[in-house]
């Protein structure tokens, strides 16, 4: 299968590519081509890539977060108008392409129960509203189009930016320990995340772009919330720290989804299943990434 993969030099599609080059044709498309940035929101420049290559299907996890963007409207130009290009330019070439594309579970509210895809979706920032935009653009070309959705939950894994939270709290504890702050800081405590490590989204993803019923979308998590206190106790255990001395600065997450996690029982139906619980994340984590 010849499988153009956009934001192959992201967080998600380096680690993608580097386990199923074997497995597909992996054509990858960086932010970067020939030392030019080459612009996705550009149409003409999406039709270029999609004429030539003529891909059998289509990964898409470009696009821009608040870490990456500029301001709220480079994320929604980013995310729906690259969404928008890449259906448009398969429908253009007379492509019958299938198209993979990352969600966020950002688009749902905030649910003390773990949510299925047919909850309620009320997103709460521009990020969020962006995804969830990209996501009726790229469901307005089915059945023409065989589009799937994965909605990943909070992706952790070796290389991830300290602007997310497991590798800046690792970062700031591991600080502490060395005696080089008083104190750990956070925004906040009173959260639960439903944490999915990077090899099983990697493999979540196969599973779609293989066996993805078109039109669907599918929770991409290990359908357990974790409140962020106890990945502190695990992590205090794996540091060898005896006693934390934490700020907290909010009893709320900004975003306003104080609590989450998914329910993965369709994407279990297609025969995948997470391999790594919370604990064997974080490890995996520190010894990449620390040598711990």
């Amino acid at each position: 299968m010849k499988l153009l993969v956009f934001g192959a030099d992201g967080f998600i599609g380096r680690r993608f590519v580097e386990f199923f080059a074997g497995k597909y044709q992996i054509i990858p498309i960086h932010d970067y081509i020939e030392k030019e940035f080459f612009d996705l929101t550009v149409y003409d420049n999406m039709l270029t890539i999609i004429d030539k290559h003529r891909p059998d299907a289509v990964l898409n996890l470009a696009g821009k977060s608040y870490h990456t963007a500029s301001d709220n409207a480079d994320i929604y130009e980013s995310n729906v108008l690259i969404q928008l290009n890449l259906n448009k330019a398969v429908e253009e070439s007379g492509l019958k392409s299938r198209i993979v594309f990352c969600s966020s579970s950002s688009v749902y509210k905030s649910s003390l129960e773990p949510v299925g895809e047919d909850a309620s979706c009320i997103p709460m920032n521009a990020y969020a509203r962006s995804k969830y935009i990209q996501e009726r653009v790229s469901l307005s070309y089915h059945p023409d189009q065989q589009v799937v959705i994965a909605r990943l939950f909070n992706v952790i894994g070796p290389g991830q930016s300290r602007d997310y939270f497991i590798p800046a709290v690792i970062g700031r504890m591991i600080d502490y320990k060395n005696g080089k702050t008083a104190a750990v800081k956070l925004k906040t405590l009173n959260a639960t995340r439903d944490f999915i490590f990077i090899d099983d989204v990697c493999s979540a993803i196969s599973t779609l772009i293989d066996n993805g019923l078109g039109g669907e979308i599918y929770n991409v998590c290990c359908g357990r919330g974790v409140p962020l206190d106890e990945v502190l106790e695990l992590l205090k255990i794996m540091l060898g720290l005896s006693e934390l001395a934490l700020e907290v600065q909010e009893d709320h997450v900004e975003e306003g989804i104080n609590y989450q996690a998914g329910s993965n029982r369709k994407i279990l139906d297609l025969g995948w299943a997470p391999s790594y619980d919370i604990k064997r994340s974080l490890e995996e984590i520190l010894k990449v990434e620390h040598g711990k």
